[in-house]
């Protein structure tokens, strides 16, 4: 039996691995036509943080990820892929799995480590997280 994918999760926070998972995400995208999403994770702002300064520091995180993820989406429409764009608010790996059951995707592929260099010592924290807890496959990327 061949693996077949229609939805693909691809988490984005610009690292080496990211980078390389984004380009096995491409092969599968080109070869399966499926539907592919990019989701960056700004990260859990601390709730002594409140009002219009919560306000100002999320919108200045969303367009930072912005940003980020523009040159992601960019290697995918130059295949033909109209990628969705996802950012979130919380912890890189549960944020993760919660937007992989919830949008029903049926492969996650993400580096093996992300930007900390301190989490994790053969795989990043949020990696062993995700590996562990998602409902679909997960294909890590060195």
């Amino acid at each position: 039996m061949i693996a077949t994918f229609k939805k693909i999760l691809v988490p984005v926070d610009d690292s080496e691995h990211s980078r390389n998972a984004l380009r096995y995400a491409l092969g599968l995208a080109q070869t399966q036509k499926c539907h592919v999403a990019l989701l960056h994770s700004v990260g859990r702002i601390p709730m002594l943080i409140g009002g219009e300064p919560r306000e100002e520091l999320l919108d200045s995180l969303v367009r930072e990820a912005e940003k980020l993820l523009a040159p992601y989406a960019k290697k995918l429409r130059e295949i033909g892929v109209e990628p969705a764009l996802i950012i979130k608010e919380g912890r890189a790996g549960e944020v993760i799995v919660q937007e992989a059951k919830a949008g029903d995707y049926d492969l996650i592929v993400m580096g093996s480590r992300g930007l900390s260099s301190l989490e994790g010592l053969f795989m990043g924290s949020d990696a062993q997280r995700v590996l562990s807890t998602a409902h679909c496959p997960v294909l890590l990327i060195r």
